[in-house]
């Protein structure tokens, strides 16, 4: 009998062990995903705030260059006058901002220049080259050799910034690999503890065959959790390199030598074409600035400057600003307001918004009645609404009108210049407030676009 009571308590010690060793596995398990969620969540935050940063940085510093080299030529090539010579201190000025910028990131301790030699190049390039630009006429031969000293040093300055442009993008190839190990980690890890999992679930069956489902459902879950946060943080990247060296530079290099080849043209036929080029060129250079935009957005690195302001001199300082975009396109605009309260916003922001629905009425909306700015508060938001009469939206397309690069019916956007970027631009930036955005339309009747702002509780 003892033998036998000894025999039957042999199962109930397994299963108490097992149910130790179980909860030990789970426990395990669970401490490991959050440990490399953790590391990958961390690895994400700091290349979107560091190492991507750097690259746009650096592109923006590269850009910046190339914007001087295209200002000195013009003087070079196309004469001094007050507006090239406005043009380049502009241009230098720019440069000296974008070092500023790039030095508040902080790139001590990398091997690349830094801000201080980057502003001290600049800093002996506009000594060297500026006071002399008054040579043009009066001694084109001293002039001649200040110019191609110049430009060796501009050239400097491109090399150098390529080195850190290139660096922020080794630093955000370096993070995508640093997410994939430990992706690969945490894979390796979950399946040895799931085959731990299934030797314990020999001898509790059903309950360990349970738990082993919600190991691997969790377990899939945080897989294409890691594989989606790689893929989106991947092709932000690879958009921010695209459009910055792809499009940016050359754009800037076109536009630059064909307003040069304005001042050098010696027939109105060859003015026109090229001043054509000059407006193509702005007009995709403002489509990329836009996506570059969207972009920063979704990475969660968009900046406002909230200010404290009452919600009477925002719609003051809105309205005509409105109605001279209006009139930019041959339109008219009425604006009526009724407003008090105050807001936390980014005055420059709101205005872009606004200045967004306004320009797409008036590119979109035949001639007719004048479109309305009608601004009003309720309790605790304040209601600006910008409305046409004109033919009106189809009800099943109005709900996609905020997404990028949707153009209603027959392509209008296109055939107007317009992008399909500016709704979505709008949306993101009132829903970085904290707000909302909507459109209610009727065909034949017109539509109109209503963007509500949360008011300030201290007001």
């Amino acid at each position: 009998m003892r033998w036998l009571r000894r025999d039957e308590a042999r199962p109930w010690g397994f299963v108490g062990v097992s149910v130790v060793v179980l909860l030990v596995v789970i426990g395990l398990a669970g401490i490991v995903g959050v440990v490399a969620n953790e590391r990958v969540k961390d690895a994400a935050e700091r290349g979107i705030s560091y190492d991507v940063a750097i690259e746009d940085a650096g592109d923006d510093l590269h850009v910046a260059v190339l914007e001087l080299r295209h200002r000195h030529r013009n003087i070079a090539f196309g004469g001094l006058t007050a507006a090239t010579i406005e043009a380049f201190d502009a241009a230098f000025a720019t440069l000296l901002e974008e070092i500023g910028e790039l030095e508040a990131i902080g790139i001590d301790g990398l091997d690349v220049p830094q801000p201080d030699q980057l502003r001290d190049m600049a800093q002996r390039y506009h000594e060297g080259f500026r006071p002399r630009i008054v040579l043009f006429t009066s001694d084109p031969i001293g002039f001649q050799e200040a110019s191609e000293a110049g430009l060796v040093q501009i050239t400097e300055m491109e090399i150098a910034t390529e080195e850190i442009d290139d660096l922020g993008e080794q630093l955000t190839s370096e993070l995508l690999t640093q997410i994939g190990d430990e992706a690969v980690i945490e894979r390796v890890t979950s399946i040895s503890l799931l085959a731990a999992v299934a030797l314990v679930g020999v001898a509790l069956a059903v309950a360990a065959g349970s738990v082993m489902n919600r190991l691997r459902a969790a377990n899939a879950q945080e897989q294409a959790a890691a594989q989606r946060l790689a893929s989106a943080l991947r092709t932000k990247s690879d958009f921010l390199a695209d459009a910055s060296h792809e499009l940016r530079t050359p754009l800037t290099l076109v536009r630059g030598n064909a307003e040069i080849g304005i001042t050098l043209a010696e027939g109105e036929e060859q003015r026109q074409i090229l001043g054509e080029i000059v407006g193509e060129a702005t007009r995709m250079g403002r489509i990329v600035d836009d996506l570059l935009f969207l972009a920063q957005s979704e990475a969660g690195s968009l900046s406002l400057e909230r200010e404290y302001v009452p919600a009477r001199w925002l719609v003051a300082r809105l309205a005509p600003l409105a109605e001279a975009r209006a009139r930019h396109h041959d339109r008219c605009l009425t604006c009526t307001h009724e407003v008090q309260g105050h807001l936390e916003v980014d005055p420059e922001r709101i205005q872009q918004a606004v200045l967004i629905l306004v320009d797409n009425v008036a590119r979109h909306t035949p001639e007719g009645p004048c479109t309305e700015l009608t601004a009003r508060t309720t309790e605790d938001e304040l209601w600006l609404e910008v409305t046409d009469f004109g033919p009106g939206i189809p009800p099943d397309e109005v709900p996609m009108l905020f997404e990028r690069f949707y153009q209603a019916g027959d392509r209008r956007a296109r055939k107007t210049g317009g992008s399909g970027l500016g709704l979505a631009i709008a949306k993101m930036i009132v829903e970085a407030h904290g707000g909302t955005i909507g459109m209610e339309s009727e065909l034949g009747r017109g539509s109109t676009v209503t963007i509500r702002l949360p008011l300030s509780r201290g007001a």
